[in-house]
């Protein structure tokens, strides 16, 4: 019949969480197969090093070294839960996200001998929750934000505006005959057609501004620190221009344009749902004044609508 020993040694090679132990100066005692392969570390090389030295530890990202948690539990004779993912820095350089949990070794007497951590990694639900989150608020089809971070950004931005004391713009931009192109080539070449036209409008923009697909063929562009309405003309001339642009997608070559509605914080508008709104309307004015080309919302502004060709 094994011993408890016996036992002890076949648990820590089968369980799939690294598992270290140290001694009351925090130095490494043992190390598991999960925890060779986690720190890049093998058992025999370990013993004797510092804790800190093995399981070097740091925040998720390229975030600043954290103390062991070791050094807790030995100072305080107590456990210490870390559930929060961390990163474990190994000894190539892998990184793997973990929680820890670390706890006192003691004697009989209640007297700690060491302290032994087990570290769970997470690192593919991590991943997991990363995607989640990139996907509430990506478009999958162009990698755009969609509304709901466009929206956090607008707010954002009217923030920023009011402490600068300038303008934003808002921007709807709708590509002109979208469902007649849909339907002549097909939706792989329409979808084709939205990915290169978001590409074409983000390069139009400056670092600080930002476009989002809300769906179909409709896109919402973010324009900040505007000083006058000249600035949001450069930026909406452009974007006329670049769209006009032949368009080559597998065989096909593709002419379309695009109608531009514009709002402005805050002489427009005080808050994001009513600047959107103006925006829209602006849109869709434009698309009945004869398309490919831009109409403010606030009448004071508008000037003759700029168009690049019929």
């Amino acid at each position: 019949m094994p011993n408890s020993a016996d036992l002890l040694r076949v648990t820590l090679q089968s369980i799939r969480d690294a598992v270290v132990a140290t001694d009351q100066d925090a130095r490494i005692q043992l190390l598991n197969p999960a925890a060779e392969v986690m720190t890049g570390w093998i058992s025999s090389e370990a013993v004797g090093k510092a804790i800190d030295e093995i399981v070097d530890l740091q925040t998720t990202g390229s975030g600043p070294a954290l103390p062991n948690p070791a050094h807790q539990v030995l100072r305080e004779n107590a456990r210490v839960d870390i559930s929060q993912p961390v990163m474990l820095i190994g000894k190539g350089g892998q990184r793997t996200a973990v929680q820890i949990t670390a706890s006192p070794l003691q004697d009989s007497a209640g007297m700690i001998e060491g302290c032994v951590i087990a570290l769970h990694d997470v690192s593919e639900a991590l991943q997991l929750a990363e995607r989640i989150s990139y996907l509430s608020n990506q478009d999958v089809l162009t990698g755009l934000p969609n509304r709901i971070l466009f929206m956090d950004r607008l707010e954002q931005g009217t923030r920023v505006s009011d402490r600068n004391s300038d303008q934003l713009a808002i921007m709807f931009v709708d590509l002109d005959h979208f469902t007649e192109i849909r339907a002549a080539c097909g939706n792989p070449v329409a979808d084709e057609l939205i990915k290169e036209a978001a590409a074409r409008m983000n390069a139009c923009l400056r670092e600080s501004d930002s476009v989002c697909r809300l769906g179909g063929d409709e896109f919402v562009i973010l324009i900040t620190g505007v000083k006058s309405l000249a600035d949001v003309d450069a930026v909406a001339e452009k974007l006329l221009t670049e769209i006009a642009a032949p368009f080559a997608i597998r065989e096909h070559t593709l002419q379309t344009t695009c109608s531009l509605g514009i709002s402005t914080y805050p002489r427009d508008a005080s808050d994001a749902e009513t600047l959107m709104r103006l925006a829209d309307g602006a849109m869709h004015q434009a698309k009945r004044n004869g398309r490919n080309r831009y109409l403010f919302a606030n009448p004071e502004a508008q000037r003759e609508p700029t168009q690049i060709f019929e």
